[in-house]
């Protein structure tokens, strides 16, 4: 079928867009913490892996290593951005398939896109953004083979089926929830002189297992990773709900023993046997549906909505995000008609609330993003409800694609310079370098923004009456990395609070390699002082400020800030 002449082509780029403003959101720290820890066990190799989790993602820790590893980059990265961008990248394909995906139904049911609200709720879904770029999760890594299982099992081609329901196990265990209505579909095709179905669809399966294992097989640890991967899971949540609205939650609250029975007489009658009795009934409604009922593949996405659903919903041991699947499954369904829309905004509005009762949005970036778009829709109600211009919604766009490549390409180019340059600095004829010229790996301030050369507040900076051309000017709570360039040996600065800070109290730490070794204890308006310390083959060093009591003036000053080859002549070394 030919498009019609819609406003097409918008998916990409914009999708590409809103993926990579949500990366400078914060994520979740220790959520972030695994991924580094099994990057740093990946790059030992195979023989040292331990993470609980599936094959795929483990096996792009390892290429990612390689890659970092041929351009000489820290491994894994420091900066959350960049670190959350390069674990993301197969995620950001699978949303920008999903993004294309939606728009061409939508275009082929001559729906325009760009006034379609099933084209936004995709393209900046508030649930996929957050549980993606904004947490760094990989949740959406199963949807693709999913996706293709399904249609495959519905048009009979079970090696096919088999073999992406097998890449889905290998990307998320929870791929699993769809599992009755494949059989279901199964069931529906199979006949006794169809018999080959069977081998078929184990064969496929099979197959791709082994593949995805076969690193493991090879060193001789497959058992042990399978185990962790599917089985061991189990007993690390034991209770009936951790941090998921389902019905457990209104029944015994949150974090709650699974055990514990539910009446006071004790009994058998537990959230954990009750949940799987309940769930199991589900699946077989489901299946005997997708077996008996199904002639629409519109019914199949229908009934692994139900399973996705009934999962989170009734199962022990769910977590916030187990219903993630729920919105790129109602998005393919309202975009070809087969489901209704209400369904794609209310599984986001779920979802979305879900996660945010987990993961509370902060930081400058967010508040300039929201900033920016205040303003355009300022200037937009403007143009049109305030001066009654007519701007065009069916702009077609004819090279999408190549649009999104060059966005994703241009920030991608942007995060390598950034990470070919943080260990590459030159040295004054002093052997100094100043902090504020090189670039930070992390920084994290609750209220304004990191200033180079400058308070925070953009005045120069200055501490008791005593100016200083080079430096950094935070406002606590604040903390700001880097790497420690080979052949910087000593750390040196002066510290103080900024001239709009006179009614301030803060303490002033430097960490080194994530242990604090030097605090300055508690520093009102008083002349500067000086912190000198080695550093003794550290990787990074990171400046931290904390506000003592209320943080209402705590404007600070790193003043003079630098890294030297050799101790400045003079100075005193702090003890560490």
């Amino acid at each position: 079928m030919e498009y019609s002449p819609l406003s097409r082509g918008w998916a990409l780029p914009l999708g590409s867009l809103f993926f990579i403003c949500a990366l400078y959101w914060n994520g979740h720290g220790s959520d972030l913490g695994y991924w580094t820890s099994w990057m740093q066990q990946m790059a030992q190799g195979y023989e040292h892996a331990q993470a609980n989790y599936p094959p795929l993602l483990l096996h792009w820790f390892w290429l990612l290593e390689k890659i970092f590893d041929f351009a000489g980059f820290e491994y894994p990265p420091v900066s959350p951005v960049q670190l959350k961008f390069f674990v993301l990248l197969p995620v950001l394909a699978t949303q920008l398939w999903l993004c294309h995906r939606v728009e061409r139904s939508l275009c082929e049911r001559n729906v325009q896109p760009l006034k379609s609200p099933v084209f936004w709720a995709v393209v900046a879904s508030p649930a996929l953004l957050l549980d993606g770029p904004v947490w760094g999760q990989v949740d959406l890594l199963p949807f693709l083979p999913m996706w293709l299982s399904l249609v495959y099992a519905f048009r009979a081609r079970f090696f096919i089926a088999g073999a992406a329901f097998a890449l889905a196990l290998l990307w998320k265990f929870q791929a699993i929830v769809i599992l009755p209505v494949l059989a279901g579909l199964f069931m529906r095709r199979w006949r006794l002189q169809t018999w080959y179905y069977a081998p078929q669809a184990l064969a496929g399966l099979l197959l791709v297992g082994l593949i995805g294992f076969l690193p493991f097989i090879w060193v001789g640890r497959f058992a042990e990773m399978f185990h962790a991967a599917y089985l061991g899971n189990t007993d690390i949540f034991p209770f009936a709900t951790f941090n998921a609205a389902n019905l457990w939650y209104l029944l015994v609250g949150n974090i709650t023993d699974m055990h514990q029975p539910l009446l006071a007489d004790g009994g058998w009658l537990t959230p954990h046997k009750l949940g799987l009795v309940l769930f199991a009934l589900v699946s077989v409604v489901c299946m005997l549906r997708a077996w008996l009922a199904t002639e629409r593949f519109g019914q199949v996405v229908g009934l692994a909505m139900v399973m996705v659903l009934g999962f989170f919903t009734l199962a022990p041991s769910m977590h916030e995000r187990y219903l993630f699947l729920l919105v790129p499954l109602a998005a393919l369904g309202c975009a070809r008609g087969e489901i209704r829309t209400g369904w794609l905004l209310l599984a986001n509005l779920a979802i979305a609330c879900n996660i945010l009762l987990v993961l509370p949005l902060e930081g400058d970036a967010i508040w300039r993003q929201l900033s920016w778009l205040v303003v355009v829709l300022t200037l937009f109600a403007l143009a049109t409800l305030g001066l009654g211009l007519r701007l065009p919604t069916s702009v077609k766009i004819s090279h999408g694609g190549a649009i999104a490549a060059a966005v994703v390409g241009g920030f991608m180019t942007v995060q390598v310079y950034q990470l070919h340059s943080l260990n590459r600095v030159e040295f004054d004829r002093l052997g100094r370098v100043y902090l504020s010229d090189i670039k930070e790996s992390y920084f994290h301030q609750d209220w304004g923004r990191l200033s180079r050369d400058a308070s925070v507040n953009n005045d120069p900076l200055n501490i008791y009456g005593r100016s200083f051309d080079k430096g950094l000017g935070v406002h606590a709570f604040s903390k700001v990395a880097y790497r420690i360039p080979e052949g910087a040996n000593f750390f040196h600065s002066y510290y103080g609070l900024a001239r709009a800070g006179e009614s301030g109290s803060v303490r002033f730490s430097v960490l080194l390699d994530g242990r604090t070794v030097w605090s300055s204890g508690a520093v009102g308006w008083q002349p500067p002082k000086q912190v000198l310390l080695p550093l003794r083959g550290a990787r990074e060093i990171a400046l931290q400020v904390d506000g003592l009591g209320s943080i209402t003036s705590d404007h600070a000053n790193w003043a003079e800030a630098g890294l030297w080859q050799t101790a400045p002549g003079g100075r005193i070394l702090s003890r560490r």
